[in-house]
């Protein structure tokens, strides 16, 4: 059965094709008891709109567009690009719109993606992730006039719309929170990767603190297995007390820093405690469930959607920040001895 068109409602309506066009269109100029009939006729009729014809006529396309720069095998075992996605796609349920992702695993080839994808018209708007220092694609956005938010705050003198949550004040709320259940030395493990996010939690975590140390430690994340003996060879090095307390980056680092305290024969919490950036039900349902910063990317990705909506029909940049995460203790940090 051929695609009822536009011609085919007007006759089933009794009217012009150009009052059929307005209703299903949202003009005005049409009564709205007409428009109703028409309406209720072209549902009736299984009628969708054309996109190709719509996108001609609107210079829409409907669609968002995110793009991630990760290796392959990292992202297959990065939760929050998973819970980042699951929040774009349920605000963006109900909607015509959809989401096309792309992976790449290069810069210079999300640079590509992008004006390719501008080129080709291929989406209305994009959502950007892990900023950079001095990063080039605002300036780049902004040049081509795509409506784009940064997950994060890139560092750029241009202007750019982002949901963003202040990573200093999580690191400094958080030593704050792991000082006052008894903490004097805070081990914080991270990727080599240099983002605008990374720089602004090691720097907060370098401040002078009376009575607490601070140190970091950078471990190779290409597998699971590196990151593993990395950490346990860091850890093998340092002179534990049960005041001191692991964070971890990700939920790979977290498992492969529990996984190393065990080769050491190191008890968690007794002799050392563990605390993961990232919240995940493989963390937190596993025994001991690990204690955590409830922090969740399924909202970032919800704002972000939020923010290119109010961009549609306020071009200019914007930000939004979220509710600094706090900590969840569980298993893996001891009872606090200063309460």
């Amino acid at each position: 059965m051929s695609r009822p068109t536009i011609a085919d409602i007007a006759r089933a309506a009794g009217v012009s094709n150009t009052a059929v066009s307005f209703a299903l269109n949202g003009r005005p100029g049409v009564a709205e008891p007409t428009r109703e009939k028409i309406m209720a006729i072209a549902h009736d009729m299984g009628w969708t709109p054309n996109r190709a014809a719509r996108a001609l006529s609107t210079s829409r396309v409907d669609a968002l567009g995110l793009i991630i720069t990760a290796p392959y095998a990292e992202l297959a075992r990065d939760a929050f690009f998973l819970q980042l996605i699951a929040g774009v796609e349920r605000k963006l349920a109900g909607s015509p719109v959809a989401l096309v992702l792309k992976i790449v695993e290069g810069f210079a080839d999300e640079l590509a993606a992008i004006r390719q994808w501008h080129g080709e018209s291929r989406v209305d708007g994009l959502i950007l992730v892990n900023p950079r220092p001095e990063d080039p694609r605002p300036e780049l956005t902004n040049q081509l006039g795509i409506p784009t938010v940064f997950i994060g705050k890139p560092g750029t003198n241009e202007p750019f719309s982002s949901v963003f949550i202040d990573d200093a004040l999580v690191m400094d709320t958080l030593i704050e929170d792991l000082a006052a259940r008894g903490t004097r030395r805070v081990a914080y493990l991270h990727s080599h990767a240099h983002y605008s996010h990374g720089e602004a939690r090691l720097a907060t975590l370098g401040r002078h603190r009376e009575g607490l140390t601070a140190i970091d430690h950078g471990v190779p994340s290409n597998s699971i297995t590196e990151a593993h003996a990395a950490i346990r060879d860091f850890v093998s090095m340092l002179d534990l007390t049960p005041t001191t307390t692991f964070v971890c980056e990700s939920e790979d680092l977290t498992l492969a820093t529990l996984r190393a305290l065990q080769d050491l024969e190191i008890n968690v919490p007794a002799d050392a405690g563990v605390v993961s950036w990232e919240s995940s039900p493989g963390l937190t349902l596993r025994s001991p469930a690990v204690s955590t910063l409830e922090r969740s990317p399924a909202d970032m990705g919800e704002a972000a959607v939020d923010l290119l909506r109010d961009m549609r029909d306020n071009p200019g940049p914007r930000t939004r920040e979220l509710e600094c995460p706090r900590l969840n203790a569980r298993d893996t940090l001891p009872a606090n001895t200063q309460g």
